[in-house]
C-alpha cells in the first residue's frame, strides 16, 4: 500500500485538529478488479466534518462504454440497463472534484488503493492533473485500531461498531458507512486528535503519488514512454510486437497508465477496432507507423 511519511505531510501545521478538516468518504463501484482493465459504473461521496452532523452527497451512475459482466452486477446491483443514459466516466471525475470545490479536502475511503487506482487511471485517461488530495484508507485504520474484530471487510466493522447497518454494495450506501466507521473511531480512540496521529498509523496516501518503492524504469521502457508520448502529442500511431513472438500491433495511443509500478497503454487497436491496453515491459520493436 501507499504509505505516506509524516515529514511529507504539508498540510500538518495547517490541520492541527481533525476537527478543522473537511473529510470526503466515497466509494466507486466498477465493472472489474482492475483499474487497468475495468471501468467505473458508479461514484458517489459524503462531505463532512467530525463533531457536525450536517453532510453533502454526491451520486451518479456511469456509462462504462462496455458490457457489465453479471458477476460484477451481482455484487453491486448495477445492471447494463441502469447506466444506458447516464453519463461517462470523462464527465462525472471531473464532476465530483468540482462538486468537492476544496484543495485541502481530506478523502476517506475502505480499501483506499482499489478506488484511487480507478481515479488515477480516469485522470490518465483523460489528460488532467491528479488532484492532489491526501487520502485516509479505514481499512489500515482499523486493522491496526480494531485488532480484536472478526474481520475488516466494511459489513464486519459496520456490525462490530454497531452501527446503522444500512445498505451495501453501491457507492453512496458504502461512503455513509465510511463516514460512520471514521467518526466512530476517532470517538474510541483520544490519542486520533490531529493529522499527524492518522499518519503515524501509516493510514495515509496521497491521490496524485505513487509513493511505493519501485525499481528503477528499465531503459527501454523509458525510451518506449518518450515514443508514446510524442505520439500522442502528435496524435499519430505506432507498431509494435507484443509478447515476444506475437504479430505486429498497429496502435493509436490514447493514454498512458501507471500503476503499482507498472506501465501501460491504453490505444485504439486497428485490428479488433477497439480500446485494448498493452504493458509497455511486454512490447518489443516498437516505432513510429504511417
Amino acid at each position: 500500500m501507499n504509505t505516506l511519511n509524516t515529514e511529507r505531510v504539508s498540510i500538518t501545521d495547517a490541520y492541527e485538529s481533525l476537527l478543522d478538516i473537511e473529510f470526503v468518504s466515497f466509494d466507486t463501484e466498477t465493472t472489474g478488479l482492475s483499474p487497468i482493465a475495468a471501468r467505473l459504473v458508479e461514484l458517489s461521496g459524503v462531505k463532512f466534518r467530525l463533531g457536525d452532523d450536517r453532510v453533502e452527497t454526491f451520486s451518479q451512475l456511469i456509462d462504462p462504454e462496455c458490457d457489465i459482466p453479471r458477476e460484477a452486477s451481482a455484487v453491486h446491483g448495477i445492471t447494463q440497463e441502469m447506466v444506458a443514459d447516464c453519463p461517462k466516466f470523462s464527465e462525472v471525475v471531473p464532476q465530483f472534484f468540482e462538486w468537492i470545490n476544496n484543495d485541502k479536502a481530506v478523502l476517506v475511503a475502505h480499501n483506499a488503493p482499489f478506488d484511487v487506482g480507478f481515479l488515477r487511471v480516469a485522470f490518465a485517461k483523460l489528460k488532467m492533473d491528479i488532484p492532489t488530495h491526501y487520502v485516509i484508507d479505514t481499512l489500515t485504520l482499523t486493522r491496526q485500531l480494531l485488532t480484536e474484530a472478526p474481520n475488516h471487510q466494511l459489513g464486519t466493522l459496520v456490525q462490530f461498531l454497531e452501527l446503522d447497518p444500512g445498505g451495501y454494495h453501491r457507492a453512496l450506501a458504502d461512503s455513509h458507512h465510511v463516514r460512520n466507521i471514521l467518526l466512530k473511531i476517532t470517538k474510541m480512540n483520544e490519542s486520533l486528535k490531529g493529522w499527524k496521529d492518522l499518519c503515524d498509523l501509516y493510514s495515509v496516501l496521497k491521490l496524485d503519488e505513487e509513493l511505493d518503492l519501485q525499481p528503477p524504469v528499465p531503459a527501454f521502457v523509458q525510451e518506449f514512454i518518450d515514443m508514446i508520448n510524442l505520439a500522442i502529442e502528435q496524435d499519430s500511431a505506432i507498431a509494435f510486437r507484443y509478447n515476444s513472438l506475437g504479430r505486429e500491433r498497429s496502435v493509436k495511443p490514447v493514454a498512458l497508465i501507471q500503476n503499482r509500478g507498472i506501465f501501460y497503454l491504453t490505444a485504439y487497436c486497428f485490428h479488433f477496432a477497439a480500446e485494448r491496453t498493452f504493458r509497455l515491459d511486454r512490447m518489443s520493436k516498437l516505432r513510429h507507423h504511417q
